[in-house]
């Protein structure tokens, strides 16, 4: 047993640890956008280097821990959208790396959205069926993603960016990935709710609920 925790520290420790490192690396892209006089590229930098920090916040301000993957996937599309997609024209270079942050992204917001449905579920504040919880993730993932764009046309509007590429049609391309993310999530928390078995949301909400003990009641027999 003390080694099954160590080595989950250990883990837990590396994760945390790229996820500071690509933290450092926004900040570096900060740097070098002020040094370059771009004010555009320093504005957005700045914000993605705040929002990257929403984990933390929560943690503090709230009091709800958010499994360490995420927290390192969360940074991960904050740098592979800026430093990597708009920086270092990953979107230009890889047509495919639009396609798959939005896919990632999705995916990972959904199970945000799934956790936070399941959190009320297993404190009984609220009832509700399992189509509900699918509903919802997927309208969180789905609305998180819309807001996502609108931050985009806001930056290529005021900043003088081209986050949206294509404008529409590139617009459109992510909402429907996006789409197609979140539904994988809310039909395979539909059937969890269901009794069924699914690999992600399985080791993703027994980590979740683990992290979180003390905000739940009697978890043992709802994981």
């Amino acid at each position: 047993m003390r080694w099954v925790l160590s080595s989950f520290n250990i883990k837990k420790r590396v994760l945390i640890y790229i996820s500071n490192f690509l933290q450092f690396l926004i900040l570096i892209a900060l740097f070098s956008s002020i040094i370059a006089g771009r004010l555009d590229l320093s504005l957005l930098s700045f914000a993605c280097l705040l929002i990257s920090y929403l984990p933390f916040f929560i943690k503090k301000r709230y009091g709800w821990f958010l499994p360490p993957e995420f927290e390192l996937a969360f940074v991960f599309f904050l740098y592979g959208s800026f430093v990597l997609g708009e920086m270092r024209s990953f979107y230009f270079r890889y047509p495919w790396w639009d396609i798959f942050l939005h896919s990632f992204s999705a995916i990972m917001l959904a199970l945000i959205g799934f956790m936070l449905i399941y959190s009320l579920y297993i404190t009984h504040k609220v009832v509700f069926s399992p189509v509900f919880a699918a509903l919802f993730c997927f309208c969180f993932a789905l609305a998180l993603g819309a807001s996502w764009e609108i931050f985009e046309f806001s930056a290529d509007s005021f900043l003088g960016l081209n986050m949206q590429k294509s404008g529409l049609a590139d617009t459109m391309c992510d909402l429907i990935v996006d789409a197609g993310g979140a539904l994988i999530v809310a039909v395979s928390g539909y059937f969890y709710l269901r009794g069924g078995e699914s690999l992600i949301i399985n080791r993703i909400v027994k980590k979740f609920v683990d992290l979180n003990k003390h905000r739940f009641k009697k978890t043992d027999d709802l994981i």
